[in-house]
């Protein structure tokens, strides 16, 4: 999908060593507050990554042959759960996240999938905020389901002020 003058495509496996850098970028944007130190180095596993190749759900966005930011979903409770989604900040407000979003969007539809879910901060405004701007509810994950067991890891972790959101299919 070509967007913005931007191509949204599915990751190459040479490519995923990149999208760590692209990943820990990105995680500087956040306050220790936020983030705690010591999360703000871990990247995705690159046998995550390539899972999520490999099942077609790894995107990057493309921007003259160069990876300058990805989306990384996975199949929780049923429904396409956007894991991760990250944008190189001297690519940033290009609407490199929106085309990335759109895509993951079009691709849960395609799979026949009734809902997008994510966990995201409430407060930031390239977190919630901007979800609510693309369609997405909070929402309080059911007891038991997979999404209310990620929340609560993440708060485990170290994360607060995090959020669980859904967008159904329109």
């Amino acid at each position: 999908m070509i967007e913005n003058g931007l191509l949204i495509r599915p990751a190459e496996a040479a490519e995923l060593p990149l999208l760590a850098r692209i990943e820990r970028r990105a995680a500087r944007l956040f306050s220790p507050a936020d983030l705690p130190s010591a999360l703000s180095e871990h990247t995705l596993p690159a046998e995550t990554l390539s899972a999520a190749r490999d099942a077609g759900l790894l995107w990057v966005a493309d921007d003259a042959g160069r990876a300058v930011g990805f989306a990384l979903a996975e199949i929780v409770d049923g429904q396409l759960h956007l894991a991760e989604m990250d944008v190189d900040p001297d690519h940033a407000r290009r609407g490199i996240g929106s085309a990335l979003l759109r895509h993951a969007l079009a691709q849960a539809w395609l799979r026949g999938c009734a809902a997008v879910t994510l966990t995201t901060f409430a407060h930031l405004p390239w977190n919630a905020p901007f979800y609510r701007r693309h369609g997405f509810i909070e929402f309080e994950p059911p007891a038991g389901s997979a999404l209310a067991d990620q929340l609560r890891a993440e708060a485990a972790a170290g994360l607060r002020n995090r959020v669980a959101m859904r967008r159904a299919q329109a």
